[in-house]
């Protein structure tokens, strides 16, 4: 809410920019022209936390992947800085969106960031990123126990944890904090948030007594720790 004042300002922008009619190369090809700062800030953020990581081995992953931004954006980073590595993206989610306990839906929809996983599927095959790319389609309350069977292999250098629900976050951190090699990131989406209570909830249930730290000009995500 500390930055709902930059609201009818932005809506402006956008439908001044709907009226230039810009031709979709254009919106892709000069995209810094017409994106918001925040949003620019948002993918700054990953990428300044990714290069913190780019030495170690191990994967990435994102939980909560909604229509692919971050997965596909690491993806594409890999591709530029870790050309020849095994570095690889695992995305997880269930594509049915937000499913909040009942303190939380007071304050999010059931169902919010929902997303087509067919669509998601068919954008990272076309541009070629289906060697870099897996997205698992499962329930991050449930499943990860059997994923993780199978997949032992599994480690990662930086994990994203987009999925801002006590039930995601909690079973996330219990099943990927000992998969992160030493001196790896978890990433908080929304840590101290009032939309969010339920992450932070599990953050400090969990992880209340390790440093959690945050990039001083980003906004979200908005915090951060080392894996000792």
């Amino acid at each position: 809410m500390k930055f709902e004042a930059r609201r009818p300002a932005y809506s402006g922008v956008l439908e001044e920019i709907k009226e230039l009619q810009v031709p979709l190369e254009d919106l892709l090809h000069y995209f810094p022209a017409f994106v918001g700062d925040m949003t620019l800030n948002r993918y700054l953020t990953l990428y300044e936390l990714y290069k913190r990581t780019v030495e170690l081995s191990g994967h990435i992953a994102e939980v909560g992947v909604y229509k692919g931004a971050g997965s596909i954006f690491f993806a594409k980073l890999i591709n530029i800085f870790e050309p020849m590595s095994l570095t690889m993206v695992h995305g997880f989610d269930w594509f049915k969106g937000n499913m909040p306990n009942e303190d939380e839906s007071k304050l999010m929809p059931a169902g919010g960031y929902q997303a087509s996983h067919d669509d998601l599927i068919r954008l990272i095959r076309v541009q070629g990123l289906a060697n870099t790319l897996k997205i698992h389609n499962l329930d991050a309350t449930k499943e990860f126990g059997n994923f993780f069977t199978e997949n032992r292999h599994l480690v990662f250098k930086l994990v994203f944890l987009d999925a801002g629900v006590y039930g995601v976050v909690k079973h996330c951190i219990e099943n990927f904090i000992d998969r992160i090699v030493p001196n790896g990131i978890l990433i908080f989406d929304q840590f101290a948030h009032e939309l969010a209570p339920g992450e932070t909830a599990a953050i400090m249930e969990l992880l209340g007594a390790q440093k959690i730290e945050r990039l001083s000009w980003s906004w979200m995500p908005n915090a951060f720790i080392v894996k000792k």
